[in-house]
């Protein structure tokens, strides 16, 4: 399924900048997003760069995947040999250099809550604004972040400790196996109120690929998903 709108222009990259970051609570779905997010931006034809900077979730990380996208020309990085699963912040110092190269689009996949956000502001100097959008991914199916009061705290939580103002909401809401499109638009109306109240846009909506065709034209980008990640028992 195709999304665009005059001249070919990707309704979905519209806004694009040359980093991306994504964030968001446990659970919400963040990594499949900044995994999916890349593969689109690597076939529009530029050099993609992802950046695992979740130090939080044990589960679900890019570097589980960093064989896999090294064959379809995105390099991940992410902590090196041993500390590759580590819960500590061992960043490479290789960050720096996709936050530089203007040749780069870098997606970052950032931990979620305080923490994570804390580990981001570390790159604040490098960070003026204009040069990112800084989305956060939520899904009002799980705890912390199912109300509109939700999401407007955990926003002003993120932009306090990262230092970095929000660009957009990402609407991904979903019950795994058990979604369907009745789910994702209850969720998505709730998510465009947090948006509507803070002044932010809902960038897109995230979804498993094989929902897409049902949703329709509801006015915001769609982001059909591959799902890439898996827990260690599946």
């Amino acid at each position: 399924m195709s999304y665009t709108c005059g001249a070919g222009e990707s309704l979905l990259f519209k806004k694009l900048k040359r980093v991306s970051i994504f964030t968001g609570y446990f659970g919400s779905g963040k990594t499949e997003i900044a995994l999916n997010y890349a593969i689109k931006i690597k076939e529009t034809g530029k050099k993609v760069a992802l950046v695992d900077l979740d130090l939080i979730n044990p589960y679900f990380r890019v570097r589980q995947v960093k064989n896999d996208f090294a064959e379809k020309g995105i390099a991940v990085i992410s902590p090196p040999g041993k500390l590759a699963g580590a819960d500590i912040p061992a960043l490479p110092p290789t960050i720096h250099s996709v936050l530089e190269n203007p040749a780069v689009y870098g997606v970052f996949d950032v931990g979620g809550g305080d923490i994570g956000a804390t580990v981001l502001g570390r790159f604040n100097n490098k960070l003026p604004d204009g040069a990112f959008n800084l989305f956060l991914v939520v899904n009002t199916c799980r705890p912390y972040s199912s109300s509109v009061s939700d999401i407007v705290n955990i926003t002003r939580m993120i932009e306090g400790s990262s230092r970095l103002n929000v660009s957009a909401l990402v609407s991904n809401t979903n019950l795994g196996m058990e979604t369907d499109v009745a789910t994702i638009l209850a969720g998505h109306r709730v998510i465009s109120q947090a948006a509507a109240q803070m002044a932010l846009p809902v960038a897109f909506i995230g979804l498993h690929e094989g929902l897409a065709p049902a949703m329709g034209n509801i006015g915001v980008p769609l982001l059909p998903l591959t799902m890439f990640m898996k827990t260690p028992w599946q």
